[in-house]
């Protein structure tokens, strides 16, 4: 729009651009059909992008498709077939099997991204610094790398949750100390994943102008390097979802997870194991909803890889 500025000899008409909010509209819908063009292009990240969608979908609308209370016991109907009744049939206690996948999904999707993300909230900076700066911060971050890479982090996940038991706290406590401890296990992984970028980085040109031109030492690594590091670690955040959900089911099937009678899907597995021969599909259904949820993030990652990689020409 034209704005009128008043100047001590003459009136100017100055062009001014002002953001509109049809503008930001315009650009977020622009983002999200370059986004899908791409995913049409990679098949792997399309069928992983759907499943995943999938997935969401039915975690939000968990409270409204779910059928029964997912802890209720209900020893009239134990160990039931599927039915229209029980769409996955019912437990040892004669708990609904599909209420408890939905309602267990919801939960172990909400601890992995909450997981991850305090990896990237810790690992990103770190070895955005550590690449940029070099010299003995670099030197001294990456021993303090090597050394977390060595350590177990279940062994953080079974400090924790001994804390927490002994000290009698459950429920969101023990969520939290499962957030922190499969966050911590991320954090090294992606500090040596955006340090490595970082180094190739920090040699170009256009770093090289920014210091020229006098910017800050934190402005450079932070607002011009970073956003140059955002491919590979999208791709690692979301293949980490999927180990991450994988490992929150193993230590919930060996007992190391929520206690009971918290919906679960490792914990499930690891109960119908007395009834596999009678009633198979009892341990099928959450076995199925841990290979789905893996696979879709392991199929967008990977598709994502082949998007955003520039040396894969033949997608």
């Amino acid at each position: 729009m034209a704005k009128t500025v008043l100047l001590p000899d003459e009136l100017v008409d100055v062009e001014v651009h002002v953001p509109t909010l049809t503008l930001y509209v315009q650009r977020f819908w622009d983002g999200l059909h370059n986004a899908a063009r791409e995913l049409y292009k990679s098949k792997t990240a399309l069928i992983g992008a759907l499943m995943l969608l999938v997935l969401l979908l039915l975690c939000l609308l968990t409270p409204y498709i779910a059928r029964y209370d997912p802890i209720k016991q209900n020893y009239r109907e134990l160990l039931q077939t599927p039915s229209a009744k029980h769409y996955f049939g019912t437990d040892r206690y004669g708990r609904d099997i599909w209420s408890r996948i939905l309602w267990g999904g919801r939960r172990l999707l909400l601890i992995s991204v909450l997981a991850v993300l305090v990896g990237l909230l810790v690992g990103i900076p770190l070895g955005t610094l550590s690449g940029y700066y070099g010299r003995w911060i670099d030197a001294f971050t990456m021993r303090v790398v090597d050394a977390w890479l060595a350590f177990p982090g279940i062994l953080v996940y079974l400090l924790l949750a001994t804390l927490v038991r002994e000290w009698k706290l459950a429920g969101v406590w023990n969520d939290l100390a499962l957030i922190f401890a499969l966050g911590a296990n991320q954090i090294p992984r992606l500090a040596r994943l955006v340090r490595g970028t970082v180094l190739a980085e920090k040699e170009k040109e256009y770093v090289e102008a920014c210091r020229a031109i006098g910017e800050s030492s934190l402005y450079i690594p932070l607002r011009e390097i970073l956003p140059n590091c955002v491919s590979p670690v999208i791709v690692q955040a979301t293949v980490s979802l999927g180990s991450t959900l994988l490992v929150i089911a193993a230590l919930s099937f060996l007992g190391l997870g929520s206690p009971p009678p918290t919906p679960d899907w490792g914990s499930d597995l690891n109960l119908s194991r007395d009834h596999m021969e009678s009633r198979p599909l009892i341990a099928i259904f959450p076995g199925l909803a841990i290979s789905y949820a893996v696979l879709a993030f392991n199929l967008f990652g990977d598709g994502l890889r082949d998007i955003l990689d520039p040396r894969m020409t033949d997608r």
